[in-house]
């Protein structure tokens, strides 16, 4: 059994090294634009729930603390897509204390 375990752990990090690399083509060779945004947020939403469920072993944690780290792991993608949509818009806001 322990050698099952490991083996999917390092299939785990395998494919983390692929979508990493993948992902990393993809941002130097295609020009920017919400497509591309979203595409590299989607690979980033995957790896990290692949790191929170197998090597942070939250998948057989209980339900609510599994949940809070999974929409934890949801908001670098999310705000990733927001910062391209309204990144020009938010740059120029008047944050308080200014």
């Amino acid at each position: 059994m322990e050698i099952r375990s490991t083996l999917k752990l390092d299939l785990v990090w395998l494919l983390l090294l692929a979508l990493s690399l993948g992902g990393v083509c993809v941002g130097v060779l295609a020009e920017s634009g919400f497509w591309i945004t979203l595409f590299i947020a989607v690979i980033t939403a995957v790896k990290g729930r692949m790191v929170i469920d197998y090597f942070m072993e939250l998948n057989d944690a209980t339900p609510s603390i599994r949940w809070v780290a999974r929409v934890f792991g949801m908001m670098v993608p999310v705000l990733m897509v927001v910062t391209y949509i309204w990144g020009a818009a938010l740059a120029e806001m008047r944050w308080l204390g200014e």
